[in-house]
């Protein structure tokens, strides 16, 4: 379902969510550390310097699949916690989306990088890191394409916060590790994807993990369609190479 996503209740919004986004399905690479402090979020005790964290990176490294795999593990913890895609919100009047969410034990902020060149949106967001901190007792954890430094903030003092947050540069997989990644993700959708057919696509597609994982649910369609595993042949059939 098309929906925000809200472990108390759901809000319809024109957006996709990641399925199968777990901490156990994300194929780590060099990213260990990040990996290792979102998992420790819902299950220690409250930290004070933990209370803010920014992801960065290009794109097709993880930052959702990260996120949404931390709201799950803050449902599994019996805490509440809320998404917000922001691509889908860059308007002044989705300001609004902003509004009482501190009450979430886990507010999670999905590129941030698309609203906080908008005035009304940075005064949003530093009003926010204002009422989280006020509370002391939820975690605010944003992603964006680049470090702070390189953000076009439209708020000195927004871009102030944003430096106090624990920060993580996501890197991107190696080839062997996106092969991985289709691995892992085809298991979950019952497909077997052999090392020939992953390194197949890798010589033929795009390494962008996005437009990977885009085919893979192609081929699952398809796959499910003619009840065809996913063989090298097939896959050439599919994709016309």
């Amino acid at each position: 379902m098309a929906a925000l996503m809200l472990h108390e209740q759901q809000l319809p919004l024109p957006v996709q969510l990641p399925v199968h986004a777990q901490f156990s399905n994300f194929i780590v690479g060099d990213n260990a550390q990040a990996h290792a402090h979102l998992r420790r979020l819902p299950l220690a005790e409250w930290q004070p310097q933990d209370q803010f964290t920014l992801l960065f990176g290009g794109s097709g490294r993880g930052k959702t699949h990260l996120l949404c795999a931390l709201c799950e593990a803050f449902a599994d913890a019996g805490h509440s916690s809320i998404y917000l895609p922001l691509t889908e919100l860059a308007t002044p009047e989705a300001v609004a989306a902003l509004n009482g969410i501190e009450s979430y034990d886990l507010i999670a902020l999905d590129d941030i990088h698309a609203v906080i060149a908008i005035p009304e949106w940075a005064d949003a967001l530093f009003a926010l890191f204002n009422r989280v901190t006020d509370k002391r007792n939820s975690y605010l954890v944003c992603t964006a394409l680049q470090s702070t430094a390189r953000l076009p903030i439209a708020l000195a003092d927004l871009r102030s916060r944003l430096q106090l947050a624990v920060t993580f540069h996501l890197k991107t997989l190696s080839d062997g590790e996106k092969v991985e990644a289709l691995q892992q993700h085809a298991k979950i959708r019952g497909l077997e994807l052999a090392n020939d057919v992953g390194e197949y696509m890798m010589q033929r597609l795009s390494r962008d993990m996005h437009q990977l994982m885009g085919v893979l649910d192609d081929l699952d369609k398809a796959s499910m369609a003619r009840q065809r595993r996913l063989t090298l042949p097939f896959i050439k059939q599919i994709l016309q190479f």
